[in-house]
């Protein structure tokens, strides 16, 4: 069989679940002897792209302006045309309209992921564009799919994100991180990673509300908060005022990192969603699904599969993430340190058995092989 080349195209690797994906996806696919070009705006994620010897174009497949769209266009249609590109595959919107053209003017078939609920409204409907197959990271995203963009129900495959087992797992050594971040063997860690933007920006900001009921029964408890985005300002200035006001520095921000392991390594008690979730549950921490969508709580055995149904999202449930309830799961697991023990035992399972990087991306190279096939047959 000749080598498979696949060029992934993003709109940036800076990092966020679909990215941090995207990255992994592109490091198993080597492991396997496929030949993985990735395009995107560049980012902070590029860094792990040169330790792996991926190769690494940076055009502006951000930007919906006519003038990057074509330069995009352009920069993917060269790229496909050095390298003898067999497949692109899109993950975001702004790059899957940008390899549709691509593919028009090439004949490279494109494929997509869609990594969550996207907006159904006409600006964004216009550039909205799906390929051959669709890769849907979770149930009810395939169902968004099928019910709102009209989409073949028999074109989309399930394929949850995978998670990196080696990577994300209890033996990373944290005590560096937590000795920078002042962070002592007595205080209880509550760690929240996201994407500080819009509602996933306003979750960190309940967790601060959360803080003082958590602190009256567990006065070492302190909360670290990791990432950037456009409510950083407003997380900062609200951290600040809580952290002046009990005279010590018990809200922790971080800024991006890349040192996601050592970071989750350091959580009594891990609070996030989609694919922070299933790291938090790699490295067994127990989780507290807390989102823009809805609060599902603590996952557990009992709440996993409806859970996992919706990409450990919050949606699908009537709750809202709101300081009380936050508060109130965060005391209950702190306060039952063998129940965080299995809660993490049945995480890191639960992920190892279907969620590993390794079979996600088995899974993957079957799709490109069933468009690859489908483009064969109609050639002939």
């Amino acid at each position: 069989m000749e080598r498979l080349t696949v060029l992934l195209a993003l709109m940036a690797l800076d990092a966020g679940g679909a990215e941090t994906h995207a990255v992994s996806l592109a490091q198993q696919l080597k492991k396997r002897g496929v030949h993985v070009i990735i395009a995107s705006h560049g980012g902070r994620l590029t860094a792990e792209l040169e330790k792996s010897g991926i190769d690494h174009f940076a055009l502006p497949l951000d930007s919906k302006s006519p003038s990057s769209l074509i330069r995009s266009a352009m920069g993917l249609s060269g790229i496909v045309k050095k390298f003898g590109v067999d497949i692109i595959h899109a993950h975001a919107r702004i790059p899957a309209w940008v390899s549709q053209w691509v593919t028009y003017y090439t004949g490279c078939p494109y494929i997509t992921t869609s990594h969550g609920i996207y907006s159904t409204s006409w600006g964004m409907g216009f550039l909205t564009t799906w390929g051959r197959r669709i890769i849907a990271v979770s149930e009810d995203v395939k169902e968004h799919l099928i019910k709102n963009f009209k989409v073949d129900a028999g074109k989309i495959s399930v394929i949850p994100n995978g998670i990196d087992m080696e990577k994300f797992n209890p033996g990373v050594d944290s005590s560096q991180v937590a000795q920078d971040l002042g962070i002592g063997p007595e205080d209880y860690r509550i760690v929240y990673v996201s994407r500080l933007m819009g509602a996933r920006g306003e979750i960190a900001l309940r967790l601060i509300e959360a803080l003082p009921e958590v602190q009256k029964e567990f006065s070492s408890a302190k909360l670290i908060v990791v990432g950037e985005g456009d409510k950083y300002e407003d997380i900062k200035a609200m951290a600040e005022k809580y952290n002046d006001s009990v005279k010590d520095r018990k809200v922790i921000l971080t800024g991006a990192r890349l040192d996601t392991p050592r970071l989750m390594n350091l959580a009594d008690v891990a609070v996030g969603v989609g694919r922070v979730a299933l790291e938090a549950m790699a490295t067994e921490k127990p989780v507290i699904i807390a989102g823009e969508a809805g609060f599902t709580g603590i996952l557990t055995p009992e709440n996993f599969e409806p859970a996992m149904e919706h990409n450990f999202s919050g949606r699908g449930s009537d709750k809202k993430t709101e300081a009380s309830v936050l508060a109130k799961a965060i005391k209950r697991l702190l306060a039952n340190p063998e129940e965080c023990r299995k809660l993490g035992e049945f995480g890191r399972r639960a992920v190892s058995s279907y969620f590993s990087i390794e079979a996600m991306t088995d899974r993957i190279i079957e799709v490109y092989h069933k468009v690859l096939e489908e483009v064969k047959h109609e050639t002939h």
